[in-house]
């Protein structure tokens, strides 16, 4: 499912080009409020490790770049989606006692939040990504590898990382998705907190069944999608 929140700042949103960790923090905020943060945030699903079971999406709306810093004079939309209701209903729920969301040192007012359940009817789709997909492996101690769309490693990845996700949420076996680059990709660096993290922006054709392409679409592709990563637009 997807929340749609059309946010109304009271005074110009200023924000760093790597802002993904302070929305996430926000977003952990809202749940706290009616006690539903613990789940999201440390139980998630599955048994090892652990599937939070959201994303979210870039921040939109009419902006200037000045000083290294985004400043959005009006309003603000942003997108969470989730694979699983209780996510949604969860932050309806909070955003109805108390809609307001602070973000940096700005209070947002929620204008509007609207809910959609997208549902894909066929079997191959190309998604667009909005933000960039992550696939790593943690080589040794304090060693990352970040895959490129150009290894297979990057697909790999991306497929085994799915699985995970759609077990660790239905307790049942996921399907092999298929998935292959149809476009070109542009490398990201983005800093997440206090670690750099290489990401890739790009379009990809993706054949599974509906319901996993539907999954994928809510859930994220590749690694990290409650930091904000792997947030995909279906074309």
């Amino acid at each position: 499912m997807q929340i749609l929140l059309q946010l109304q700042p009271d005074r110009p949103l200023c924000v760093p080009f790597n802002y993904q960790y302070q929305v996430q923090s926000a977003i952990y905020s809202k749940l706290s409020e009616i006690d539903c943060s613990d789940f999201w945030h440390d139980i998630g699903f599955g048994e090892t490790r652990k599937f939070k079971a959201f994303t979210f999406g870039p921040l939109k709306g009419r902006y200037t770049v000045s000083n290294n810093k985004i400043f959005f004079d009006n309003k603000v939309s942003l997108e969470l989606r989730s694979p699983v209701f209780s996510f949604c209903d969860d932050m309806q729920r909070t955003l109805e006692l108390n809609p307001q969301i602070r973000l940096f040192d700005t209070s947002l007012t929620v204008a509007n939040a609207s809910v959609a359940n997208l549902h894909i009817n066929r079997s191959s789709v190309v998604f667009k990504t909005e933000s960039p997909v992550l696939v790593y492996q943690n080589t040794e101690p304090g060693k990352t590898r970040y895959f490129t769309p150009d290894e297979e490693e990057f697909y790999i990845g991306i497929c085994n990382n799915f699985e995970r996700k759609f077990e660790a949420v239905f307790n049942t076996p996921a399907e092999r998705i298929q998935i292959r680059p149809a476009g070109s990709f542009k490398k990201v660096v983005t800093r997440y907190k206090a670690t750099w993290l290489t990401a890739y922006q790009g379009v990809f054709e993706v054949k599974a069944s509906p319901k996993s392409l539907e999954f994928l679409y809510n859930s994220g592709m590749g690694a990290k999608n409650p930091q904000g990563f792997g947030f995909i637009r279906l074309l």
